[in-house]
Order: structure tokens, then C-alpha cells, then sequence
């Protein structure tokens, strides 16, 4: 019974859908839509504020100075205390290329890094052309 209600009811829309004329929306239709939409978003912009303001950041950064200056005459290197009389800092300045002495580049990695590098240099001016020219 019920498949015979289902499909008296599917006769009934089908008749109902081929009696009603078939609509199409006007010429304006998408831009009525935008326009009602745009009139309904509200028009907030963002605008930017750093999360620290610039008078913590300058006090943050003489602080830091500060530390560093008063951690330099009390531990510093010249007086040979602390945790600075342990560390030879000669060494980190001095360092010793021998190792290299006997290295050289084959052709072919030379070629390839002169190839990438004019291939950079190329891409510059072909991406100022490629998207707009006066970009600065």
C-alpha cells in the first residue's frame, strides 16, 4: 500500500512540477545577491597593534644591555674568575684550515653552482617583468 501511495504522490508532483512555467532568474541576479550581502557584512577592518608596544620593547632591550654589561665587569674574562678562566677563547679565533689544504672542487660542481647562480640572477628580472615592472 504504501508504494502504491508513493507513487500516486510522485504522479501528483510530477503533474504539479510540469503545470508550473519555468523561472529564470533576471539579468542582475548575482549582482542584486552581492550587493545584499555586502550590504549585510559588517565593514570592520583590522588594524594591527603589536602585542608589546614600543616603549616595553626599548625598556626590554636596555635591560637586557644592562644585564649583559653588568655581568661582563663581574664575570668578565679580564679578571681570570668564574667559570672564564676555564676557557681558552684563543682557539675560537685561530682556527686551523689545514684540513682543507689538500680539498679542491671537481669541475663539474663549479660549473653547477655558476649555472645556479646566473640562474638566479636571471630569474630577477624575468619575475620584476612577470609581475608588474615597478614593483620598487
Amino acid at each position: 500500500m504504501d508504494k502504491e501511495e508513493n507513487k500516486k504522490l510522485e504522479a501528483l508532483m510530477d503533474k504539479f512540477m510540469a503545470e508550473a512555467p519555468i523561472e529564470s532568474p533576471s539579468a542582475d541576479f548575482t549582482k542584486n545577491v552581492l550587493r545584499q550581502i555586502e550590504a549585510e557584512s559588517p565593514k570592520e577592518v583590522f588594524k594591527y597593534q603589536p602585542i608589546l608596544s614600543g616603549r616595553v620593547l626599548s625598556f626590554g632591550f636596555i635591560a637586557f644591555v644592562a644585564l649583559l654589561a653588568y655581568l661582563g665587569t663581574q664575570l668578565g674574562p679580564s679578571g681570570g674568575q668564574g667559570w672564564f678562566k676555564n676557557i681558552n677563547m684563543n682557539a675560537w679565533f685561530h682556527m686551523d684550515w689545514q684540513w682543507m689544504s689538500g680539498y679542491s672542487f671537481p669541475k663539474t660542481m663549479v660549473y653547477a653552482f655558476l649555472f645556479l647562480g646566473l640562474l638566479f640572477f636571471a630569474q630577477v628580472p624575468w619575475l620584476k617583468k612577470h609581475l608588474g615592472g615597478n614593483s620598487y
